[in-house]
């Protein structure tokens, strides 16, 4: 059932974090704080910001960093945004000011109060509106999804009502609203559309509509492979190219699957083949030479991965060389540069739900076998993913057991 965001309070945590170079309409902190009795008074409420040392404020947006000036603000013993207490900093709180940051904190309902309270519990009340921003995207989860699947976008600010329903368009595909499967703060789900709608995202609420997803949806730019009939794996690594049904994202994909022993250098059991996947362009005549045409400077290696059993030791490395050089960039450990993607680092171990887009940006594939910064390829014929530590003891890890799917290898334009 779809989960809606009714209207709500406002319950910031007021977060001080003011420096005096921002904040030199306002008063100057001098002097060591000291609580007084009595009741606070409100003059008026500025922007805590230089550009806006003029602006007298009835609201702001969650996240603005406000100053409150009047009298006897010292008083202050708590802040509450509608129901929600803040956290005061009295680093910043003087006798005739008192920052505070606007949290972006979902309330229940809206009362468009501040509530200023004394030692003594006497509350003080205050005119003022905590505006909610308009919705943003964060990242797609899955960048290539069949249609009817659930597409997954990670953001903020998701906010649905009856009156003023939440709206989805795919490039110039409006998604219809019954197709918006589950709604929260931070995530949106909703039935991918038919195969040819592609492009940037963008999600319209009552307060506003996001700006365009930085990725796009169903990518096709700077394509390299997708594994299918046509495609041939660089001395046949690896064996494992399927097309299960139930596991399929786009057609085939490549299996990584085998048991690795934790250390510097992880040894595969069963078989080291079935952990790496070379993409050469001498070996496929789809494929052009070098594998792409942007800038390496600004682009981006994408491709989707499916972990489908906890993974724990050993990284997934990205490797570039110069067409014909054959697999002599696995082993030049002191001098070929790579790039990483190691989820399980976090936690200790990784499983994932579902296929999930993974973005190596060119720049930072820079790295030698033991992680020192040996700049950044500059020959992009060949291409390498595997699981394999070459010299990295941080990516040892503990055993396991992972399997892996990997599908749509691209390279595309920097966000």
């Amino acid at each position: 059932m779809k989960s809606k965001i009714n209207r709500i309070i406002l319950f910031p945590i007021v977060l001080l974090v003011c420096t005096s170079t921002l904040f030199i309409t306002c008063e100057d902190y001098t002097g060591k704080y000291e609580m007084t009795g009595g009741t606070p008074t409100i003059h008026f409420i500025k922007v805590a910001n230089i550009a806006g040392k003029d602006s007298l404020l009835v609201g702001a947006f969650m996240g603005e960093t406000i100053c409150i000036v009047g009298d006897n603000l010292t008083s202050v013993q708590e802040i509450f945004f509608n129901n929600i207490k803040a956290i005061l900093n009295i680093n910043y709180i003087t006798k005739n000011t008192l920052f505070v940051t606007v949290p972006s904190t979902l309330p229940e309902e809206t009362t468009n109060k501040m509530y200023l309270i004394n030692k003594a519990g006497v509350t003080t009340e205050y005119d003022f509106i905590v505006r909610l921003p308009s919705p943003s995207i964060r990242a797609i989860k899955c960048e290539h999804v069949p249609e009817g699947g659930k597409v997954v976008l990670l953001g903020d600010f998701f906010l649905d009502y009856p009156e003023a329903p939440i709206a989805v368009n795919v490039g110039s595909y409006a998604v219809p609203y019954t197709d918006i499967v589950d709604i929260q703060k931070t995530t949106l789900t909703f039935k991918a559309p038919p195969e040819n709608n592609t492009g940037q995202i963008t999600v319209r609420s009552t307060y506003g509509t996001s700006a365009k997803s930085k990725q796009y949806f169903r990518d096709m730019r700077g394509w390299i492979t997708g594994f299918e009939e046509d495609f041939v794996a660089g001395w046949g690594r690896p064996v494992r190219i399927e097309n299960e049904p139930e596991l399929s994202l786009m057609g085939r994909y490549v299996r990584f699957q085998g048991n690795l022993d934790p250390g510097d250098n992880p040894a595969y059991v069963g078989g080291y083949d079935a952990m790496i996947i070379n993409i050469w362009s001498q070996d496929n005549s789809s494929m052009s030479d070098p594998l792409f045409s942007g800038d390496p400077k600004t682009s981006i290696l994408r491709f989707e991965v499916n972990v489908l059993e906890a993974w724990s030791a050993g990284p997934i490395i990205a490797m570039f060389d110069g067409a014909g050089t054959n697999e002599s960039m696995w082993w030049a450990d002191g001098t070929q540069p790579r790039g990483f993607w190691v989820p399980w680092l976090e936690n200790g171990s990784y499983k994932g739900d579902g296929w999930e887009t993974v973005s190596i940006p060119l720049s930072e594939m820079k790295f030698s076998g033991n992680g020192t910064d040996v700049g950044v390829s500059s020959t992009f014929g060949e291409l390498g993913i595997g699981i394999h530590n070459r010299g990295m003891a941080a990516y040892g890890g503990t055993a396991c057991s992972p399997v892996i799917l990997i599908d749509n290898v691209r390279v595309v334009p920097g966000d």
